[in-house]
């Protein structure tokens, strides 16, 4: 008799959460959270009735269910506002104001992605010219993914989301894969348009890895939204994904990227530009030519905290006791500055090491001849 009550409580408790399921993914809340209420309540008649070695597990169970359903069912109302403002603050209001000039070298990477970015948007195109609507950027820290994603923005003239993987994951259960939903479905309405999902390997982890319930649904809304916007032809929607992990992504997600390219620690060319991009306007007396070859394994980002670096040591060798100024001698104070000198960048230079090591490098150049 006790196995048989045993066998319709499961038979029960998989109803439930199959309810539960369905009627998250139509974005039923309410009503998932009722179901999730019933299957934690089925879960602890399974605890009274279980073996003792299994009671705990099926109690364990009946508290997370219950806990969930109660969420999802009083905060319904309340996260689906949320939802809204939180993609309205990664829309872009503003064109981005990056230009492909204020990239200092990824001459390739640049070359490749204008070419990936304006084939869409090009009518009069044959058939057999296929187009790229999902592009990987990839690479060490630093290297200029965000500018890259910007300046394609601002070549289209296009509606620009910045996704940071911090504000899509949410604290509630099933809301992280709703508002990714939610973020797709505003990219297509503001269209033409570019979502630039950063750290995409925090949302998208291998499967392989032993991911949670939870995440996988995120990840199946991201391959979702892919391949809704790639099906249709006249969608005027790019996906661009950053990531400094490539090889942790899902296999599932990697193969959607249509484009995956490098974007590599800058070369001596590309260092020279850099520095003049953000040492531009000031008086140097210094030879760029020695901070190029000092420079050798710095990311754009290291480059552009050491100028910052330098400059920031100057202004407050030549202004004794600026951080002391009330507001009011603020108002007439004129600051002081003098030519970047060598022994700025010295101090500098001890200050500010690369953020990427040999053994890193490495890894991409492996990840890349397999992958890429």
């Amino acid at each position: 008799m006790g196995e048989i009550r045993h066998y319709i409580l499961r038979q029960q408790l998989q109803k439930e959460l199959e309810s539960a399921h369905a009627a998250e993914s139509k974005g039923n809340d309410k009503e998932a959270g009722e179901h999730y209420v019933k299957a934690g309540a089925i879960a602890r008649k399974l605890a009274y009735i279980a073996p003792r070695e299994h009671a705990e597990e099926f109690f364990h169970s009946a508290s997370q269910l219950e806990n969930k359903g109660n969420v999802i069912r009083t905060t319904e109302g309340r996260d689906r506002a949320e939802n809204t403002d939180l993609i309205d603050s990664m829309l872009v209001t503003q064109k981005p104001a990056t230009s492909w000039d204020d990239i200092g070298g990824l001459e390739e990477a640049k070359h490749t992605l204008k070419e990936a970015i304006i084939l869409p948007f090009i009518k009069a195109r044959p058939d057999f010219v296929k187009i790229t609507k999902s592009i990987l950027l990839y690479g060490p820290p630093g290297t200029g993914k965000t500018l890259l994603a910007k300046a394609s923005s601002n070549t289209l003239n296009a509606t620009f989301f910045e996704a940071k993987a911090s504000g899509l994951l949410s604290k509630y259960f099933g809301e992280s894969s709703k508002i990714i939903s939610s973020l797709f479905s505003k990219a297509s309405e503001k269209q033409p348009s570019v979502i630039f999902m950063d750290e995409i390997d925090s949302l998208a982890p291998s499967r392989s890895s032993g991911i949670d319930e939870s995440s996988r649904r995120v990840l199946g809304e991201i391959l979702e939204g892919m391949d809704g916007f790639s099906a249709r032809k006249d969608d005027k929607v790019i996906f661009i994904g950053a990531t400094n992990k490539p090889w942790d992504l899902d296999d599932a997600l990697l193969s959607r990227f249509q484009r995956k390219i490098y974007v590599p620690l800058p070369g001596p060319e590309a260092r020279r530009s850099i520095f003049e991009i953000h040492l531009r306007g000031a008086g140097l007396n210094v030879n760029i030519s020695d901070l190029v070859k000092r420079s050798e394994g710095y990311s754009g980002r290291d480059i552009a905290a050491l100028c910052q670096h330098a400059i920031s040591g100057m202004v407050k060798e030549e202004n004794p006791g600026l951080e002391d100024l009330t507001s009011k001698q603020l108002e007439s104070f004129s600051l002081k500055t003098r030519p970047l000198l060598p022994s700025d960048f010295d101090s500098a230079f001890e200050k500010i090491k690369p953020s990427c090591d040999a053994k890193s490098l490495e890894k991409y150049s492996e990840w890349e001849n397999e992958f890429a």
